[in-house]
């Protein structure tokens, strides 16, 4: 009978752990973030993900609105059925590369977050990759050495 009950309260709070769609994974980086005052009443949206090995995410959530700063918080998890999801990790803020222009490192490359919408693509070594909506995510499954952000008149932002 204990045995029985200890079952039932590591099944209950193995699901209560899962994370289940966005609003989920977006209370989730809520509880995560610590170095953000307004956490509990900010907007907070979900630019886009990265996925690698078919089950591993990384999130971009954003927080503010237009009248707002914006900041940029990678969120790591693992899909463990369709919509739900295991939390790994919270990066804290991403690498910035220009204005509204993010990556953090992720499996074996980067994942780019583009909420500029001066930006129009990215040159990756020889690959250009069209911006094609704000905010525009983009996974590069290595790490390039070399990598830069165009306007439309393919100058380089900075």
């Amino acid at each position: 009978m204990l045995s029985a009950i200890i079952c039932l309260i590591a099944v209950f709070a193995l699901q209560s752990s899962k994370i289940i769609g966005e609003e989920g994974l977006i209370e989730k980086a809520r509880n995560e973030i610590t170095n953000l005052a307004e956490v509990e009443t900010i907007e907070m949206t979900i630019a886009g993900k990265s996925t690698i090995e078919n089950n591993k995410h990384l999130f971009w959530i954003v927080t503010g609105n237009e009248y707002q700063m914006h900041r940029y918080y990678p969120l790591e998890v693992i899909e463990v059925e369709s919509g739900k999801y295991k939390f790994v990790k919270l990066y804290n803020g991403g690498h910035e590369r220009g204005q509204d222009i993010f990556f953090e490192y992720f499996g074996n490359g980067y994942s780019f977050v583009i909420n500029n919408p001066k930006c129009k693509s990215i040159v990756i070594g020889e690959t250009i990759v069209p911006v094609t909506e704000i905010p525009f995510v983009y996974y590069c499954p290595f790490i390039p050495n070399e990598y830069c952000f165009l306007d439309a008149d393919g100058n380089e932002l900075k």
